[in-house]
């Protein structure tokens, strides 16, 4: 895929989505898929409804109810909304970037398998 530094260091990096390789984590134990980061996503990070199951059971973790649910519009802005009950917490590892205890709301989200808000 890409290198991460380089695309962060680029001037225009906030006017575009790029695909890159990560890696959830949880109690030593990893899961690696592609992620589409996305320069204009809402301010939450999404992992599909359909590979959720198969990342807690990998991962060993547990989905969470939230306590007042979220409706956000589909990433691509259409005009159907969804509406998110649960989330997923874990560790995300990019390249050399970790960032620890990232709350991922679960959604049907199409053609992605996770999309990270901006980092």
């Amino acid at each position: 895929m890409c290198k991460l530094d380089e695309i962060l260091s680029e001037e225009n990096y906030f006017e575009k989505s790029f695909l890159i390789d990560v890696f959830l984590n949880s109690q030593n134990r990893s899961f690696s898929l592609c992620s589409l980061i996305d320069s204009d996503s809402v301010a939450h990070t999404l992992i599909h409804a359909n590979l959720v199951n198969k990342v807690c059971e990998k991962l060993e973790i547990q989905f969470i109810s939230l306590t007042k649910e979220k409706l956000i519009r589909d990433y691509d802005e259409k005009i159907f909304k969804k509406i998110i009950t649960h989330k997923i917490l874990l560790n995300l590892i990019i390249e050399s970037h970790k960032k620890l205890t990232v709350s991922m709301l679960i959604a049907d989200i199409n053609h992605h398998e996770v999309i990270l808000s901006k980092l």
